[in-house]
């Protein structure tokens, strides 16, 4: 499918270089961190910086992103008043994106990338002074933008301007650069000149800007002041909007965990709960441990060994023993993580997250004792007791590649909240490797970083990146029909 649709395109392409301009002024006074967001206050929170904010919509694993004026819960909220103006908006301009529910971006090689996308024009077209995007659970995000008269509005950059323009043109397929330009200079109260090279325009200084045109496509942009020629720098990044836990595990730890985790989790509760469900345990009651032996009900006592139990209360993690948990202390240590190695370890304090952290830990305990299954059973105060299933006769997992691909995406959602962004991709290719190794799937790498490739007998595996490290997509097939 297309990206956006002509009538979203036509409308959005005018304002394309202001917003990539604004957007850096956003990023240039907001810290980096976790951001949380508060319907009824219309509030977004980063650091010590808070600002009125609009519940613009959220995007799902699912690849569809809903407006937050479709979300019954908030309806009649101050929290949707932008949302609701840009339904407006696509009513009298007849845009289907901006009036649908749900905007289905399935078709979409990045969906992750159109989504934002989508959010920086909704923050164009409502002449906002911020979007912001975050994580609120798995690989989901919300989407949020701003119009807090406390930030600041861009005004024309001699040293940036040519990348704002560039950025704008550059933003969606079939964008006409010289309307790009010219809406700009509209924003700006600026005049704009035909000239043989293409457009031109001044600036408050003294300073011109030439932007040369090669048909609709933007060239070199080429300013000019008082003093001779500008050097161009680039807009201000996006502060990454990684939270608490995404700080917990240092990077080469985490990639380590990383390769054993999906098998971990196939071992422990997938590959597991279908041996137990053959054995008539399929009402999942609680299991019991006691003297190294776990029991389901009647139907299955197992050898076992306690992995640890997270006390919710606390915010802490105790360790048990066995094989697994040793192996994991070691490697915490080998990587600096001593913090992990602890006998008891202080989670930090992200209420709703902490609870990936206790995941990872579970599965590669359960991936590196070579355990055959996962027990648990929650406590008083709301956490969980785990145990390491090492009985023989739960047979080793030999999952099939569709569901090797559920197991992926599961996984992904885990390490998302635990990863900062600069490391996304690392951990999650080492994850994916790590996988495709356990079960004899051997790696094709023509597509990376988009594209991670596995192959068994004639099937494969495809495992689908977004330009941010996210894993958007996994699925398999015949070698030669997935396109």
């Amino acid at each position: 499918m297309d990206l956006f649709s002509d009538a979203l395109l036509d409308l959005a392409r005018p304002h394309l270089g202001w917003a990539a301009e604004q957007l850096g002024a956003f990023h240039s006074v907001v810290p980096a961190g976790a951001v949380g967001y508060d319907a009824d206050a219309r509030t977004a929170r980063m650091g010590d910086l808070e600002l009125r904010a609009d519940l613009l919509g959220t995007y799902a694993e699912d690849a569809t992103f809903q407006w937050g004026w479709a979300k019954s819960g908030l309806a009649g909220m101050p929290a949707i008043s932008g949302p609701l103006e840009l339904r407006r908006i696509g009513e009298r301009h007849g845009v289907p994106e901006l009036t649908t529910e749900m905007v289905d971006l399935r078709g979409v090689a990045d969906s992750r990338l159109a989504a934002q996308r989508l959010g920086l024009i909704a923050m164009a077209l409502l002449g906002a002074r911020g979007a912001i995007d975050f994580c609120h659970g798995g690989r989901s995000l919300t989407f949020l933008v701003t119009d807090d008269p406390a930030l600041p509005a861009s005004r024309p950059d001699p040293a940036t301007v040519g990348e704002a323009l560039r950025t704008g043109a550059q933003m969606l397929p079939g964008t006409n650069a010289a309307e790009v330009v010219s809406g700009y200079a509209a924003h700006h109260g600026l005049t704009v000149r035909d000239v043989p090279e293409g457009l031109e325009l001044d600036l408050p200084g003294d300073h011109r800007v030439l932007v040369h045109l090669d048909g609709e496509r933007l060239g070199e942009v080429v300013v000019t002041g008082p003093d001779g020629p500008v050097a161009a720098a680039p807009l201000p990044p996006a502060p990454a909007a990684d939270g608490a836990v995404a700080a917990f595990f240092p990077p080469s730890l985490l990639t380590e965990l990383a390769r054993g985790a999906a098998e971990g989790l196939d071992r422990g509760a997938v590959a597991f709960g279908d041996h137990l469900e053959k054995l008539g345990w399929p009402d999942r009651t609680p299991s019991s441990w006691e003297a190294g032996v776990v029991h389901f009900g009647d139907v299955f006592s197992a050898e076992a060994y306690e992995i640890g139990v997270y006390h919710h209360d606390t915010r802490t993690w105790h360790w048990g023993d066995g094989d697994g948990v040793a192996r994991l202390r070691a490697i915490a240590r080998e990587h600096g993580a001593d913090h992990l190695a602890a006998d008891q370890v202080v989670l930090p304090d992200a209420p709703g997250f902490e609870g990936y952290i206790v995941v990872l830990l579970v599965r590669a305990a359960t991936q590196l004792g070579r355990a055959r299954g996962l027990a648990s059973v929650p406590t008083e105060d709301d956490g969980k007791r785990y145990w390491a299933v090492t009985d023989s006769r739960v047979p080793e997992p030999a999952s099939s590649l569709p569901l090797i691909c559920e197991v992926i995406l599961s996984m992904a959602d885990c390490l998302q909240q635990l990863t900062p962004q600069r490391d996304r991709y690392a951990t999650m290719r080492a994850m994916v490797l790590g996988y495709f190794d356990a079960y004899g799937i051997t790696p094709l790498y023509v597509g990376e970083p988009e594209l991670l490739i596995g192959t068994r007998g004639p099937r494969e595996v495809r495992v689908e990146f977004s330009h941010d490290g996210t894993i958007n997509r996994a699925y398999s097939g015949l070698q030669g029909t997935l396109g």
